[in-house]
């Protein structure tokens, strides 16, 4: 009968005697396991973060936007149509507000412009909304100092924490600050900073609000009257989503005039989001792991490498082990024994590097997250490697004839 206590024993000697070829062996695994660590750490953190922002979003929040969205998203492969470019109107809002089960129906209009502050001169994106139903309906907005805008303001401004400190170097933007906004030179006054939220663009740290007819004059003769850069609202509590947007889709096709393999606008909602992020997402994870697997078949071929070398400088110590009565299972499972140590060796080792180098990468601003499902599956996954790239010089380690392996030199 077999003592595998006894044969674990044998084959952890035999590493410890070749400890640096052992050791050379097990790196190339922890580099190929510290690597798909790293970065499908890196990938699924980045997936954690965008979906935080989603939740932010909210699950019954709809914006239209003009031109067709999934043409300009698609990743088919296939040759798309150029998307259509369409366009939105204030009758298009009242026209949404009058359907069944839609509540905080609210306009924005986004332009570009240049910002001057002091002496120091950017470009960013304006965008313009209505400000109390705006701000009722986005409830993850949060003031750091000052307040939001007001439906009677007019000329100000309340800008994302990375404007305020940071856009304009060491010259720090605050409430009561005056912003020279596009060609005509048109001052607003700062009259809230957003606390920071960790996400960029028109909803997070680098955005900056003003009153919608602000923006319009800013946008000047870029966009036509009573033209809209998009529309959001929020379906009741109790209303389905998909039927709500259903039915204004109805309505927008007719007031556009248009079929729906014609229309000219696109809903944007958690549930499109997710599935075009999850998607975008998957695909890179697969290729970060597969960049990474590659180094971990390199480290399988090292194993490979170090099993036949041992098998061939103990070649007689076979044929003495199978002289006093070990049989070919007992010499194959010690040989698979030490390949999987190996393997383990390097996974367990590997793991630590990669975690590592994740808090690295998160205290340097980069989302990681590392589960235990990860954990675990890069530790098995070195173990199995070892033992599929010991395992046929084991095979070949049990069938070795005693007598022959004894004359062995």
């Amino acid at each position: 009968m077999v003592d595998h206590k006894e044969l674990f024993s044998y084959s952890l000697g035999n590493m410890m005697r070749r400890k640096m070829r052992s050791w050379l062996t097990v790196l190339g695994i922890v580099i190929g396991i510290a690597a798909i660590v790293t970065l499908i750490s890196v990938a699924q953190g980045l997936t954690n973060s965008i979906n935080d922002q989603l939740k932010a979003f909210g699950t019954n929040a709809v914006v239209v936007v003009p031109g067709d969205i999934s043409q300009q998203l698609s990743i088919s492969g296939g040759a798309a149509r150029p998307p259509s470019t369409g366009r939105l109107f204030k009758n298009d809002v009242d026209r949404i507000k009058r359907v069944s089960g839609t509540e905080y129906v609210s306009s924005a209009l986004s332009t570009r412009a240049s910002v001057d502050f002091k002496d120091k001169q950017a470009t960013m994106g304006i965008n313009g909304v209505e400000p109390s139903i705006f701000q009722t309906a986005n409830k993850a907005l949060e003031i750091e100092q000052g307040r939001f805008l007001a439906d009677t303001d007019r000329h100000t401004a309340v800008i994302g924490n990375t404007i305020a400190y940071s856009t304009f170097g060491t010259d720090k933007v605050q409430v009561g600050s005056v912003l020279v906004i596009g060609s005509e030179n048109t001052k607003f006054r700062v009259v809230g900073v957003l606390k920071k939220s960790g996400s960029s663009g028109g909803n997070g740290d680098s955005a900056l609000y003003v009153p919608i007819e602000d923006a319009r004059e800013l946008a000047g003769s870029s966009i036509s009257k009573n033209e809209v850069s998009g529309i959001r609202f929020l379906v009741k509590d109790g209303f389905d989503v998909k039927e709500v947007v259903d039915n204004v889709n109805y309505e927008l096709l007719s007031a556009h005039h248009v079929r729906e393999e014609d229309k000219d606008f696109s809903f944007l909602t958690s549930e499109f989001l997710q599935q075009q992020v999850g998607t975008i997402t998957a695909l890179l994870t697969l290729f970060l792991g597969g960049v990474a697997g590659i180094s971990l078949i390199v480290g399988g071929v090292g194993i490979a490498n170090t099993m036949f070398m041992s098998v061939l400088e103990r070649t007689r110590e076979i044929g003495i082990l199978k002289a006093i009565g070990a049989d070919s299972r007992a010499i194959q499972e010690a040989f698979l024994i030490e390949s999987g140590m190996i393997g383990l060796f390097g996974g367990i080792v590997g793991v630590s590097i990669g975690f590592l180098f994740s808090l690295i990468a998160g205290a340097l601003g980069v989302p990681t997250a590392v589960g235990i499902e990860l954990v675990l599956f890069a530790i098995f996954f070195s173990f199995t490697i070892g033992i599929i790239s010991g395992y046929v010089p084991a095979v070949r380690a049990s069938r070795l004839p005693a007598i022959e392996a004894l004359r062995y030199e």
